[in-house]
Parts: structure tokens; sequence; C-alpha cells
């Protein structure tokens, strides 16, 4: 059958079958997943891969097996299944009088500190805006986006992979500053030299990171040898944790620094040159449009970000 053929032959029970015999992987199992018989079950099945002019599984005496095909057609098929299911949840909640819902992806990395400050601003604009957030590793938040559990993931440049499936927007670039505790002895100090940054206690992060290296390259420029870390960490809220009880100077994003939480708890000094950090970004399916309310959120994500950019560069010459 031609492509432009087949835009009525398959229904939301063709879908949810599909999607069914790829996890159960036998025919009376899905059916009774379903609450279908098995003979409606099989002859879905057959009319699905009637119209596709492809078998999409292949039958044993164990079961079904998918093809290639059949796989395709249930992955996609389980983002088409979460999008209705968004419209029913969207549709249910504009007639309560809400003003839709959103579900955020975001990495257990520099990123995550954003969100409550965005969804804060948000709701102080949206009260009735209903926000879900699910933190996890790379690999589980996409798996979770990509089946359309989640609206969109908010993330670093480095922190989401590319994927045929998904487009990436940036959001936001900005910069990292070296900081301290109040009363670390360097802050009272003029004239800072990158020798007396060599010789302190220094929380940093992972060599392979961007950040990292261009830490290094600093000293390296100089001829110097680059300040081996007492702790090295990828999670700036283990770096803001250590600065708030050792005599140790950290790394920190200008927008995390200057959160009104963490502001007056900080230093900035100056560095010879600017550290920039991975530009932030969200990740939502291709071709697919961002609901009214995830758009809102973006824009407070936007409208905080500027803020705390203004902040930054305040902060950046009161402290050089």
């Amino acid at each position: 059958m031609k492509m432009k053929n087949r835009q009525s032959w398959a229904t939301v029970k063709h879908f949810r079958l599909a999607v069914a015999l790829v996890e159960f992987g036998s025919i009376l199992h899905a059916a009774s997943a379903l609450n279908i018989s098995q003979p409606t079950a099989s002859k879905l099945l057959n009319e699905l891969e009637q119209a596709i002019g492809s078998p999409l599984f292949n039958r044993n005496r164990r079961g079904v097996t998918a093809t290639e095909l059949g796989r395709a057609f249930a992955e996609r098929g389980k983002i088409v299944l979460a999008q209705i299911e968004s419209m029913s949840e969207t549709i249910d909640l504009l007639g309560k009088g809400n003003h839709g819902h959103i579900a955020i992806g975001v990495m257990q990395t520099s990123s995550s500190y954003l969100v409550p400050a965005a969804v804060d601003y948000l709701l102080s604009l949206n009260p009735s805006i209903q926000v879900k957030i699910v933190e996890g590793v790379n690999s589980e938040i996409l798996s979770r986006l990509i089946s359309g559990e989640l609206d969109f993931i908010l993330g670093r440049q480095t922190d989401v992979s590319v994927h045929s499936l998904l487009h990436k927007d940036v959001l936001f670039n900005e910069k990292a500053l070296v900081v301290a505790h109040p009363n670390h002895y360097l802050v009272s100090k003029r004239n800072i030299s990158l020798e007396d940054f060599r010789l302190q206690s220094w929380i940093l992060p992972p060599p392979e990171t961007s950040l990292r290296k261009q830490f290094d390259d600093l000293f390296y420029r100089k001829n110097l040898r680059a300040p081996l870390p007492a702790v090295e960490t990828a999670s700036f809220f283990n770096t803001l944790g250590l600065l708030k009880r050792r005599d140790i100077l950290g790394i920190l994003p200008g927008s995390f620094i200057f959160n009104e939480e963490h502001h007056s708890q900080f230093i900035c000094l100056p560095t010879f040159q600017p550290l920039s950090l991975e530009s932030i970004c969200i990740l939502r399916l291709k071709n697919a449009s961002l609901s009214p309310a995830s758009v809102a959120f973006v824009d407070s994500l936007r409208e905080v970000l500027k803020r705390l950019s203004t902040d930054v560069f305040h902060g950046i010459r009161a402290s050089i």
C-alpha cells in the first residue's frame, strides 16, 4: 500500500496491540492485558500487517517476535499513544478550569538547580498549571521522553545525546566563576595571581569536562602545573555544600551563585579568562510542538535566566 493511503488504516487499538505484543511476546498475553479476546487481537494484527504490506511479528511456538519494522512501529506507537493521552488529560484539565500540565525531565547534573526558580515563577503567573518533575540519568530520561511520558528534558548541551527522533533548542549560555567562602583569606587579598590560585585547595569537575579543561589551561598557558583537586565532582550541589564547610575554592555557574538563596554565601574571585559552561537547552520530540503550558515554562525559565545573568554581571564587576 502506498504511503498516501496509510492515513486512516491504524486505530488506537492497533497501536496498543503492537506495543503490548513487543512487551509480552505473546498474542494471548497481549490480548489479556488489553482486555480483548485472542481472536480479536489476531484479527487486529492481521489488519495492520495487510495494510502495511509487511509482517510486523514473526509467529513461533513460544509466541511472537517483533521484526525490525515491528519494533520501529511499536516505538513510534508509544509516542502516538502518549500524545493522545496527553491531549486527553489537557482537555480534561481545561474543562475543569485548569491551564494544563507539564512533565519535565531533568538530568542529574548542573542544570537541575534552575528548575525550582523557573517553576516558582511559572506558578506565580499561572497557579493552576500542574507540574511534574522527573529527575534521572541520561538513558532513563531519554527513554521516558521518547515514550511520550515527558514533554521535554532540561539539561546542558553535553547532557543530552543526538537522537533521530529528538530536537534540541539552546536556551542560554553562561559563565562559571571561581568562588570562595567570605572568610577565605584570598577574599581580602589584592592582585591575586595564578600562583596564589595554584597553592589553594580546590573542588573541581572531572578532567574530561570542558570546564576542567578550561581551568587547567589557565595554568598551562603560563607554564604552571594545574592544581590537583582535593575533591573531584561534577555536581554543583556537592561543590556548594563543601564550600560552606571548608576553606576551599570551587567553580560554580554564575546563575547558581547569584541565586537569591546563595549570593550572600560566597565571594567571586577574579580569574584571568572567563570560564564557559555548556549551553542550557531543552530536548523535545522532533515535529512535536510544545503545549501552551510547556511554552509558559520555557518563557519563565528564560525570564529567570535573564534576571540571574544581570546579577552575574554586577557580581563579577563587584568582585574584581
